[in-house]
């Protein structure tokens, strides 16, 4: 890369992100090279963005490594809504991206096809 090229960048967008102030909806995350989080917008047509990538569901940056076992306690306490137990599981420093699918998105909870997918 020469010096006037930009650093690539990744776009990803999804019904919602979670964050500990709140959930963002149609969030629109652009990422370093490296992983990490340059900017959040709302954008509630990601299709229009060149290279943007969308994953349905709830996006959860700070994800444990052991994103299965992670998920595991989530769906253990899936009674309780996301804003309550997500907090327990992730990471302040580090951790992965993923992206929670099959939720109810008005008590913002898991529901029995719940899946994790890492990003």
């Amino acid at each position: 890369m020469n010096s006037s090229e930009q650093p690539p960048v990744r776009r990803i967008a999804s019904n919602r992100l979670w964050t500990p102030q709140g959930v963002v909806r149609w969030p629109l995350v652009t990422l370093s090279a490296e992983g990490r989080m340059l900017s959040v917008e709302e954008c509630s047509d990601p299709d229009r963005r060149a290279g943007t990538e969308f994953y349905a569901g709830l996006l959860v940056f700070g994800f444990p490594a052991d994103y299965r076992r992670a998920f595991a306690e989530l769906i253990s306490r899936s009674e309780e809504p996301l804003m309550i137990t997500l907090p327990l599981v992730v990471l302040p420093e580090g951790g992965i991206p993923v992206v929670l699918s099959g939720l109810d998105y008005a008590t913002l909870r898991l529901t029995p096809h719940a899946q994790v997918r890492p990003l």
